[in-house]
């Protein structure tokens, strides 16, 4: 021995049995050996220590799956783990680790003093630094450091973490402990079963699991899967030995950063291997000279979903829910982050595979026009959210060209923008009102322009007072003839449906907005607005998709939803925080319209698609389908929602960032001269997608024709206005389905505005939309009390006469001009057959053509 040896050892000694000393002292415990074997039958004093480690719950990767359960669309995570039972961790991880971090594993009983002094007399003697740590204190370490970390106390990690002797002693007496309590509970006979059966299996499963193997990357599945592709079961020998080797480092000896560095860490291992016969001499001079690139295969994970190729903006708006939605109780974040959940969506990979081909088909994502274009598909049945797609790349920075992290489908709240003017999509909202309220398609409607009076227009809930004018029109500033409603839907006529929604309660149109699922994408309330009637409310995709899917289900609305399970990493229903299971937000069912309604609305909206402004959505091989086009003010935002049995789509385009004209404008190399409407390019997108997904689905016949109600109207009985105003008997009329004529009539009964009588008469029935005639007062004496029409029957009392005999005997003294009788007075035949045949005149009920 040299000199330099002597000393060293000599100090060795002594500060080994100063730590020996502080070990005696902090443990209250017999002697521990060298030899590192603990005298049997611990002190009371442990039995309550691993409690400190009970509720820890180590942080894992959760995953997002598309419906299948198997297509991974994104992983989650604070720290990259998966935790595996040691039978899924191949042997060969087992053995290295032991080799390399703890040789005496399997003898000591969680602090081991021969390697502390082991590890004190290298540091102290040599260049090469050793840790005396047992995989067990290491267990303990890491445990306290996540729980300190769970915590958020600064205070905490940085006790966690310090170099002390009191931190030193409590990882040996927990150690010591934990070792203890698992041997009660499991034994200490270990078996050569895979599986964990003895107290040591559960310590080394359980650093494996915890343990650190790379930048962020813990637990020996998720290196696995990362530098290797394969499970942890799957890793050989020279793949442990690269996996074990990180972890005394994990940046400096991570693969993929630091390749020579991993494999100098990664020899070490495999020399210890060898030294303790896990591997062979010629098994050792192999993978000593064997390359990384030779045998490493790198799989990036899938991090959030800025990873997902497929589905970024879906995977974006999944996470917003779990983070927002009620039934995580805020808990979502951490779930999703830290829980190890697998979380299956309703994501329909081979239909949001078309709907991005179709897309950038029609629209590319770097047109240099600066519109882009959006389609959300849903399950009609159960309002399943099928397809997510846009034209723009994720990012959630919104930094890459042509990218944004805006999602264009959703309302802002669930990542999207204030939404687009959804034009004439929002008709159909206004035709279920009209057919609810007795009203049918083929009545009349006027399509000329007209300037409503706001404030009286119908409004029981709201007062409109002050609402200025409003002078809708069509295509070109135009007005149309008179049409009927199903007419009108067909071809999207704005005035006509004006004229329609000038008949309705504003506050009908508004609540059955709201039944059927419209709301604004900025999350406000529905404003109380005529020009609701043309869509002028901002709504994303996916609540024009949602109100289209209530009349394809026939008036029965599901609120769409894109999560269908959830489990954590037992494959049990996750359980939050106040003990109760997570209950997702999944299927919600409610009929809101009647069938007989909906079947209504169904059968305009096919006529769209036969031979109205939507032709160019006809589907392939005579499929049935019905659908709306949609074009705003300015023909800024550009719309086809359209759906069959199976499958209900919403296609959305547009300036995202703003209300641009849609005309003179160049799109995917086409340059349009003139406007651009729904039915240019957003329909042709519908029918491109919708062939596509629908390819070898049944052809369902379901467009059927409306009841004789629906078709014609229901008769409704006639309120009773006699004695109202004008403009209170008008707006009753109105309300109850009526149109009104008015005319007026001279009363000495009646003051002057009021209704004196009507036709038909009160409490009779008649359709929605018939006339009911009223006769308002007046106290001016009609004209022809002074002046006779030529022509008019003088025995035939006007229609506006008043009194109960015809003719007035006023008129015997003072007639009116050209009143007939007087005028025969003058000219008498004396002859007394002179007055036969009524004077010549003609017959009394003819005042046109009578000769007078």
């Amino acid at each position: 021995m040299t000199f330099p040896q002597l000393i060293g050892g000599l100090i060795a000694f002594v500060v080994l049995s100063v730590v020996a000393g502080i070990l005696v002292a902090g443990l209250a415990l017999p002697v521990v050996t060298v030899a590192g074997n603990t005298a049997q039958g611990a002190s009371d004093l442990f039995e309550e220590l691993p409690d400190e480690l009970d509720s820890v719950t180590l942080p894992q990767q959760s995953n997002i799956y598309a419906r299948n359960g198997k297509t991974l669309i994104a992983t989650f995570y604070s720290q990259n783990r998966v935790v595996v039972a040691l039978e899924d961790i191949s042997p060969w991880l087992q053995k290295a680790v032991v080799a390399v971090e703890d040789t005496r594993f399997w003898q000591h009983n969680g602090v081991d003093g021969e390697s502390i002094l082991r590890a004190v007399r290298t540091n102290l003697t040599s260049d090469d630094t050793e840790g005396g740590s047992t995989l067990t204190q290491q267990v303990v370490k890491n445990t306290l450091l996540q729980k300190a970390i769970d915590s958020g106390d600064d205070e905490a990690i940085e006790a966690a973490t310090e170099t002390s002797v009191d931190r030193k002693i409590k990882e040996w007496r927990l150690a010591l402990a934990l070792e203890e309590k698992l041997n009660n509970a499991l034994g200490t006979e270990c078996t050569d079963a895979p599986e964990v059966d003895c107290g040591k299996e559960k310590v080394l499963e359980q650093y494996l699991n915890i343990a650190q193997f790379g930048t962020n990357t813990y637990g020996v599945e998720a290196a696995a899967q990362y530098y290797f592709s394969k499970s942890a079961a799957e890793v050989n020998a020279l793949e442990a030995a690269t996996i074990v080797g990180v972890t005394q480092n994990p940046s400096r000896y991570d693969p993929v950063r630091n390749p020579e560095a991993s494999i100098e860490r990664r020899n070490i291992v495999l020399k210890r291997m060898r030294d303790q016969d896990v591997i062979t001499e010629a098994q050792y001079e192999e993978y000593v000279a064997t390359e990384l690139e030779d045998y490493m295969d790198i799989s990036y994970p899938k991090f959030s979903c800025s990873a997902s190729a497929v589905a970024p903006f879906f995977c974006d708006y999944v996470t917003k829910i779990i983070k927002q939605d009620e039934a995580f109780k805020g808990e979502g974040t951490e779930l999703l982050y830290s829980g190890g959940l697998d979380i299956v969506t309703t994501l329909n990979v081979r239909y949001q595979k078309i709907a991005n081909e179709e897309l950038t088909n029609s629209l590319p994502i770097d047109d240099p026009s600066g519109w882009a274009m959006a389609l959300v598909s849903l399950d009609t049945q159960s309002g399943q959210i099928l397809a997510m797609s846009q034209t723009r790349e994720f990012d959630p920075t919104s930094e890459a060209p042509n990218s944004t992290s805006v999602n264009y489908s959703t309302d802002r709240d669930y990542g999207g923008s204030r939404g687009f003017s959804p034009g004439s999509t929002f008709k159909p909202i206004i035709l279920a009102t009209w057919l609810e309220s007795g009203r049918s398609l083929n009545q009349t409607v006027s399509g000329s322009i007209k300037e409503y009076d706001v404030s009286e227009w119908p409004a029981s809930c709201t007062d409109l007072t002050g609402g200025g004018t409003w002078k809708p029109s069509n295509v070109g500033g135009t007005g149309a003839n008179s049409m009927t409603v199903l007419q009108a839907t067909a071809n999207s006529v704005n005035t006509a449906y004006v004229a329609m929604s000038s008949q309705l309660d504003l506050c009908d149109v508004v609540e059955m907005a709201e039944r059927l699922g419209f709301e604004r994408a900025d999350g406000a309330d529905i404003e109380y607005v005529p020009s609701i009637t043309l869509g002028t409310q901002n709504a994303s995709p996916l609540t024009m998709a949602s109100v289209m899917q209530t009349f394809a289900n026939d008036g029965v609305h599901c609120e769409p939803y894109a999560i269908k399970k959830i489990t954590d990493s037992d494959g049990n229903v996750p359980v939050l925080s106040d003990g109760e299971k997570l209950k997702l937000p999944g299927q919600d069912c409610e009929r809101v319209i009647s069938k007989e309604i909906a079947i209504g609305v169904q059968y305009a909206m096919s006529k769209v698609i036969e031979y109205g402004s939507g032709v160019r959505a006809q589907l392939a091989n005579g499929r049935e389908a019905a659908g709306k086009t949609g074009t705003s003010q300015l023909n800024a935002h550009l719309w086809f929602v359209g759906y069959t049995p199976q499958l209900t789509t919403a296609v959305w385009l547009g300036n995202p960032n703003q209300d641009e004209n849609g005309q003179n404008i160049t799109l995917n190399g086409t340059h349009y001269w003139g406007w651009i409407y729904g039915g240019t390019i957003s329909a042709p997108t519908w029918k491109a997608y919708m062939d596509r997904a629908l390819e070898g689905e049944e052809n369902i016949d379901f467009i059927e024709t409306p009841s004789s109600e629906v078709m014609y109207g229901t008769p409704q009985s006639i309120p009773n206005v006699i004695g109202m105003s004008e403009y209170a008997a008008r707006s009753a009329l109105l309300a109850a389905g009526f149109r009104v004529s008015t005319s007026t009539v001279y009363s000495t009964v009646y003051s002057s505005g009021v209704v004196t009588s009507q036709s038909p008469s009160s409490y009779s029935k008649a359709l929605p939309g018939a006339y009911i005639s009223i006769s308002v007062a007046t106290d001016s004496l009609p004209d022809w009390w002074y002046n006779w029409p030529s022509g008019w029957d003088a025995s035939v009392a006007p229609d506006d006469y008043w009194g109960s005999t015809w003719p007035p005997s006023e008129f015997a003294s003072n007639p009116p001009n050209g009143w007939p009788a007087a005028e025969e007075e003058e000219t008498a035949d004396p002859s007394p057959n002179a007055n036969s045949n009524n004077n010549g005149r003609g017959n009394n009920s003819d005042r046109s053509s009578g000769d007078g």
